[in-house]
């Protein structure tokens, strides 16, 4: 395995690595509870508030200090890994502890100065590319269930669409 400390000083928060059940600020995790986990998991009924890994897992953290300056890192590595958070917000100069730890892979981190926030955006957009828009049919209505019975009961969900002039553009089955 492969890891890296980084140590964002004169700050309070950082924000980040999605996805997981979690507040906005990422929380302390040392003596407290499991790393945050990247690895893309499909997980049915997921607990609030967890460290736990959900559908996907992008390995960039941001970081902002009280004057609005903002930096930005990114771990460019597709192997599974964990982020141990520590924050000592109590010292005079507040400070936030990372230690990024990886299965396997190279430490290929990219440090994004920012200083704004939409700087470091726009950094890492030049890193990695913009996304691509998606098909206009994929911005519309879909719609799931999770156990249609048989082709009767689909047949029956289409038409009360129409029966109530509801547009939608797919039906997943």
């Amino acid at each position: 395995s492969v890891g890296i400390d980084f140590t964002f000083h004169n700050t309070e928060n950082v924000y980040g690595i999605p996805e997981h059940a979690s507040s906005f600020s990422l929380k302390t995790t040392v003596g407290k509870t499991d790393p945050y986990r990247l690895y893309n998991l499909d997980v049915f009924e997921y607990e609030l508030d967890q460290t736990m890994a959900l559908y996907g897992s992008v390995p960039f953290m941001l970081a902002q200090r009280k004057d609005g300056k903002t930096v930005g890192l990114f771990f460019l590595n597709a192997s599974e890994m964990w982020i141990d958070i520590q924050h000592f917000s109590e010292l005079s100069i507040p400070k936030v502890e990372t230690h990024w730890f990886s299965e396997s892979g190279v430490l290929d981190f990219f440090v994004l100065t920012g200083p704004t926030p939409k700087d470091v955006m726009s950094q890492y957009a030049k890193l990695t590319g913009l996304p691509q828009l998606p098909p206009t049919f994929s911005i519309a209505y879909h719609q799931c269930r999770w156990n249609y019975r048989d082709q009767e009961d689909i047949a029956t969900v289409d038409s009360k669409f129409d029966e109530f002039d509801l547009p939608y553009d797919v039906i997943w089955l």
